[in-house]
């Protein structure tokens, strides 16, 4: 009961944390979406290598390489294949635009996401060299290879790389039209949740780069970490962001330009991806000591990572409580079912209200991107008029954070007692 009640009052304490912090900056936010391309700049300040690593992304890398050479701005995508079986390579060859293709081959690809990204920074290096560019004005981009950009992720990007100070950015994630609920969940997670906890962690200094949409200065990134930035964890964007934290470089946050990924359509196909994620968290760890005896990285940030070390065993042990608790009390009260009726309507109050209140906060950024003419594709941007969907959405998106979560630390922990370590890439749709 006391695990649960902890859990319980942290989860509370972030949500209300949130909710302040989007009505701070929601006036903040609306002024700069009247004119979310920003102010007037040279887009050849400059140079972009858009990485995007595959392992059979036959399906959707045309139609990103496509878009990627839409965009205005100097620069150079460079596809890796990571060892595919399916038509990648041709897709991405039949693509005209600045495309280069690292290739790498089994025995020693697959290795993981991190080593598949390092090994493009010689291809990087390289370019750099042959093209006489300026490091400091070169940016290294970490795109999925089911990504879109929207049309002012360079003006946006470039605004903040103007500021010498600023190391790294990440831009805010958006799933593409989604239509199934798990989809609109999955939507509503990254587009509002994880927007406001990026938010809370900008007031802590403590922006983490994401998978999908983060950005570096080439300069300042290679010079501090090496040419192979990334890790071997699972979750190797947020160990990138530990090793830049600890090297006491500037990640920053960018709400107004977003990038776009498929949302999953399966449950079983979910949980695989977040187990994979959970146990790259878990693989962070390794970090604790460093992070703790660090006179570089700020209060706020140690803060934040301990925060989100202990959040998942905290969560793990709130679920088992509630496990145990939901029997527990049946068992007792079975005779006396006005007492189960009771508990059940205070449960759901409690997730209709959170979940109500991200679901507003949905339809309201929707809503302020569509008038902002900031639309990557229109159906992306539904208008949810359902009264009864709002309700399933409302009621339902607490109850999927935590059971895809429960379900994805039990398999995440399961993989680190076997020893299990590989990388098991999520299929497409």
């Amino acid at each position: 009961m006391i695990i649960y009640l902890i859990a319980i009052t942290v989860f509370m304490i972030q949500c209300f944390i949130m909710f302040y912090i989007y009505i701070t900056q929601h006036k903040r936010f609306k002024k700069e979406m009247k004119n979310p391309y920003g102010s007037e700049q040279d887009l050849n300040q400059f140079f972009y290598f858009m990485l995007l690593p595959c392992l059979n992304e036959g399906k959707v890398i045309k139609n990103s390489l496509t878009y990627l050479n839409n965009l205005k701005g100097r620069k150079q995508i460079i596809v890796i294949d990571d060892a595919s079986t399916d038509d990648t390579v041709a897709q991405a060859k039949g693509t005209t635009g600045p495309i280069s293709i690292v290739q790498r081959k089994l025995p020693n690809a697959q290795t993981g996401k991190g080593d598949a990204l390092n090994s493009a920074i010689p291809t990087v290096q390289k370019i750099i060299k042959d093209k006489k560019l300026d490091p400091q004005k070169c940016i290294i981009g970490v795109l999925d290879a089911d990504s879109v950009l929207s049309a002012n992720s360079i003006y946006k990007l470039n605004e903040s790389f103007e500021d010498l100070h600023t190391d790294a950015v990440q831009i805010r994630i958006k799933m593409k039209s989604p239509k199934k609920i798990l989809q609109t969940f999955q939507d509503i997670e990254f587009f509002v949740v994880n927007h406001l906890i990026q938010l809370t962690r900008t007031h802590l200094k403590a922006v983490a780069l994401c998978g999908n949409g983060q950005f570096f200065r080439v300069s300042t990134v290679l010079d501090s970490l090496g040419e192979k930035p990334w890790g071997n964890a699972l979750l190797e964007d947020y160990e990138l962001t530990l090793r830049m934290e600890l090297h006491g470089l500037v990640i920053k946050y960018v709400d107004e330009a977003y990038v776009e990924q498929e949302a999953l359509t399966k449950v079983k196909k979910l949980v695989r991806q977040r187990a994979r994620w959970a146990q790259g968290g878990f693989n962070c760890w390794k970090y604790a000591k460093k992070i703790t005896t660090s006179k570089v990285i700020s209060v706020g940030q140690k803060f934040d990572t301990y925060f989100f070390f202990i959040q998942p065993i905290l969560n793990i042990l709130a679920d088992f409580s509630i496990i145990y608790l939901t029997i527990n009390f049946v068992t007792r009260y079975v005779q006396n079912p006005e007492f189960i009726f009771i508990a059940f309507i205070i449960m759901t109050f409690i997730s209709l209200f959170f979940g109500t209140v991200f679901t507003i906060i949905y339809h309201k950024e929707l809503k302020l991107h569509d008038k902002s003419h900031l639309v990557i594709q229109k159906e992306d941007m539904i208008n949810e008029k359902l009264h009864f969907r709002k309700i399933i959405l409302s009621i339902g998106l607490i109850s999927y954070i935590y059971v895809i979560l429960f379900f994805s630390l039990i398999i995440s922990c399961y993989h680190l007692l076997v020893g299990h370590t590989g990388w098991d890439k999520t299929q497409r749709n």
